[in-house]
């Protein structure tokens, strides 16, 4: 049955005559459970249109109290009584009357809610502003809470089709099999047209679609997309599909529409160039200032946009804006652009949207727009349970389940402390103050069998400055083993740390104890070992330059035979030389200057012979 009604037929704004009559809206109770004999819609609207007569506009609903005169509104409403009835109220409990609250609240160190008693000295003590907060009445809403069975039946909110917990409103049709249910989005109504929601669309179907317009807006990551869609769709009949766009996408008609792009978000970053300048202050880099001008620049883009599109704007039944974060949101409302934040037509989409181009706009309006075919929301099967102290009782469960520490393990607790985030002072300090031993053994033992003493735990960790202390200033026994006989020495395989042992033995010297039995290497003071390190970054820096320099050399080998590959040797370009010329340069300049006279002299002798 369902497939007689296809896609294209559930445009809300262009409804089916029998499709829109067969609709019918599910009300659901604060359980989601569906209720047959709950209050219409319609009913619902006119239970919440305004108060017709004087009296009725100076009643307290939470105290379900009548105000005699306007004088005494404001003090009701400041009052403990009517700050407790909300509560009440908002826990989904009966309001209570003048004389049970007195009751209740007969006790004399009761503190007001409202703070309207007079300060005391006390008040300006650290802490006095959170008792204050912690006062006897929400103890004693507490207390009642506490008393309330799961088993009790708990006078509920009246049934509504707004209890979807969903941004979809729900409506049954016969053209759908059992289970299955339409779905419209709240965010295509008013707010008096959500309380009537198929009065509302039977109101859409008899408008004029063709001059009713929405706006459409997303930013985010640099990347703007903005349109105004008509609510008349396009014809497209004998539209094939195509990839990637749906015919639904295909009908929608933009009157306009528009897209930048700028870069004001690094890659991977995860903001823009403002937001990083908040976080962590303001960068001095060719890279941020681009990213800053450009964020300005979209921002200029933007606004001047919407100017132009103020026409539109102002016809507008609904203007949906998704912004990324406040600092894209707020280039929609400034001083210069048509919209304010107070705008009633101003929506968000009602669901996660992809970066911002055109074909988001029109995938996102078909979304909106669409009666969605879902399956029925299933009722919330546990029961509402009024547990005030469940996160105390939970906590407090924990605790008594918690070993307690025995001396030791405190101790060690405290040192371990003071190793990892190398506190020397701190730990001396402490090793004094409760004279402890710097050998004591770290307990409980069995966590700590690979390193038994400070020495040990400090060395296993890399806390080369702590191994030092240790050693030089706590006189640590650097002999002592662990389960496995393994010193402090041999736990470490860092350079570094194994120098920190070196040091430490040349400054206790070799009187100190047996270093044989410590494994320790031999003693270096600290001159000798800012030159082996010296040494070891030079010659490490040489091997790297002789690498880098060998690696050119055969890259400029490989391209030359490349280009030979391709090219071939090629030839030199350079003159032959004529025999003669090859005779003269083997002479020297006076056999050079006898002969060039010669060879004048016979090129004159030819000339005078051929003369006669």
């Amino acid at each position: 049955m369902a497939d007689t009604v296809k896609q294209q037929d559930l445009y809300v704004y262009e409804l089916l005559p029998e499709l829109l009559t067969s609709l019918e809206v599910v009300v659901f109770d604060e359980c989601v459970s569906e209720v047959t004999d709950g209050a219409r819609p319609e009913q619902i609207a006119s239970d919440r249109k305004p108060p017709s007569s004087k009296e009725d506009a100076m009643r307290c609903t939470a105290c379900d109290l009548q105000i005699s005169s306007a004088n005494f509104v404001r003090d009701h409403y400041k009052s403990d009584f009517h700050k407790y009835n909300l509560k009440r109220k908002l826990n989904q409990l009966a309001p209570v009357s003048l004389e049970e609250f007195d009751r209740l609240t007969e006790n004399d160190d009761i503190e007001s809610i409202s703070g309207s008693e007079a300060e005391s000295e006390d008040d300006e003590k650290p802490g006095a502003g959170s008792a204050l907060r912690r006062t006897r009445l929400d103890a004693v809403m507490e207390e009642e809470l506490g008393k309330i069975s799961p088993s009790v039946e708990i006078s509920a909110s009246r049934p509504t089709h707004l209890n979807t917990r969903s941004p979809l409103i729900y409506f049954n049709s016969k053209y759908l099999p059992e289970g299955s249910v339409f779905g419209v989005h709240k965010c295509l109504f008013s707010a008096t047209g959500v309380e009537d929601p198929l009065g509302s669309m039977r109101e859409w179907q008899k408008a004029t679609q063709g001059e009713r317009v929405s706006a459409l807006f997303m930013m985010g990551g640099g990347h703007f997309a903005a349109a105004i869609v008509s609510h008349q769709r396009i014809d497209i009949s004998g539209n094939a599909k195509r990839h990637g766009e749906s015919l639904q996408e295909q009908a929608v008609h933009f009157l306009e529409h528009k897209t930048f792009h700028r870069y004001t978000t690094r890659r991977k970053q995860g903001g823009s160039q403002s937001v990083m300048d908040n976080a962590k202050g303001k960068a001095n880099s060719a890279g941020s200032t681009l990213r800053r001008y450009n964020e300005a620049a979209l921002r200029n883009d933007v606004q001047d946009l919407l100017k132009k599109w103020r026409p539109y704007l102002e016809r507008c039944e609904h203007i949906f804006i998704r912004a990324k974060n406040v600092a894209d949101r707020s280039v929609f409302f400034t001083e210069n652009t048509p919209l304010t934040k107070v705008d009633p037509r101003i929506r968000t989409f009602p669901f996660t949207t992809r970066r911002p181009t055109t074909n988001e706009l029109r995938r996102a309006w078909c979304e909106i727009t669409y009666l969605k075919r879902t399956l029925k929301p299933k009722p919330i099967t546990s029961e509402r349970q009024y547990l005030p102290k469940a996160t105390n009782d939970s906590t407090a469960n924990k605790a008594s389940v918690v070993r307690e520490l025995s001396p030791a393990a405190k101790h060690t607790q405290e040192l371990l402390s003071f190793v990892r985030k190398s506190k020397a002072p701190q730990l001396i300090a402490y090793i004094k103050k409760h004279n402890l031993s710097p050998n004591l053994t770290l307990e409980p033992s069995e966590e700590y069998l690979q390193t038994p003493t400070l020495l040990h735990y400090a060395s296993n960790n890399g806390l080369k400055n702590m191994v030092l202390i240790l050693l030089s200033n706590l006189k640590c026994d650097p002999t002592l083993t662990n389960h496995l006989g393994r010193t402090a020495w041999d736990l470490t395989k860092r350079k570094d740390v194994k120098q920190a042992f070196q040091i430490a033995r040349h400054n206790l010297g070799e009187g100190f104890t047996n270093w044989e039995d410590s494994h320790i290497g031999v003693p270096l003071s600290r001159e000798e070992v800012t030159e082996i390190n010296t040494k070891e970054v030079e010659a490490a820096n040489k091997e790297r330059e002789k690498a880098v320099e060998e690696e050119l050399q055969e890259a400029r080998e490989r391209q030359k035979q490349a280009l030979e590959a391709k090219r071939g040797p090629g030839k030199i370009l350079v003159p032959q030389l004529s025999e003669n010329a090859r005779n003269l340069n083997s002479l020297t300049d006076e056999q050079r200057r006898r002969l060039m006279r010669e060879q004048r002299a016979r090129a004159a002798e030819a000339r005078m012979g051929l003369g006669k």
